[in-house]
């Protein structure tokens, strides 16, 4: 069975077009599927040259001039670039955490003390892209910070307990207010340094 070449352009004039199109009807040996198939294709192919006329040009990048380019009429395309976020990086070892200290040797030196390790790139994992690149010294650093990594052992432990001073100090404040003690020393006397007399009591 003979299939309709979609693709073959008719030109001419519009009662050319309209002859073609009429045999192609009248042609009993073309199915009623392969002439739906063959409209469909037309139809997407001028909807797809529609589409790409109606596309804005870009004017000639050679001969435009800044003043010219501030004109409403010349189609310029803002091009927006997502910025990476510099400070996240994955590990390869799934076990470790990355920590950005301060680039004080003091600082460093307490960490590395602890069990911190200076970030390379080994520790970094294959499929990640990193968006900074590593100084001569070998250090991932931005601005006045530089990459380590530490064992969640050693990272978890130590913001547990962080956290369970601020619980303890916040837990404090719910004691009763502090009152003065009875009988201790009249607030209309000078108060006596030394004499181990006390103004308040904490109720526990």
């Amino acid at each position: 069975m003979p299939e309709i070449d979609h693709k073959m352009p008719i030109s001419g004039t519009l009662t050319d077009k309209a002859k073609a199109v009429t045999a192609v009807l009248a042609d009993p040996t073309i199915s009623d599927d392969q002439l739906e198939a063959a409209v469909k294709a037309v139809l997407q192919k001028h909807q797809a040259e529609r589409a790409e006329a109606a596309q804005p040009k870009e004017p000639n990048w050679a001969t435009l001039t800044e003043p010219q380019a501030y004109a409403n009429d010349i189609y310029i395309p803002t091009i927006e670039h997502e910025l990476p976020d510099y400070m996240n990086i994955k590990l390869k070892d799934p076990e470790y955490e990355v920590v950005w200290a301060s680039r004080d040797q003091r600082r460093v030196g307490q960490l590395l003390a602890t069990g911190y390790e200076m970030l390379t790139k080994e520790h970094v994992h294959p499929d990640f892209k990193l968006p900074l690149i590593f100084d001569s010294e070998g250090m991932y650093t931005y601005i006045d910070v530089v990459a380590m990594r530490v064992h969640k052992r050693i990272l978890y432990g130590k913001r547990r307990k962080a956290l369970q001073v601020s619980l303890d100090q916040l837990a404090n404040r719910n004691r009763p207010p502090r009152v003065r003690v009875k009988d201790s020393y009249n607030l209309s006397e000078p108060f006596t340094p030394g004499t181990g007399q006390s103004l308040y009591s904490d109720i526990v």
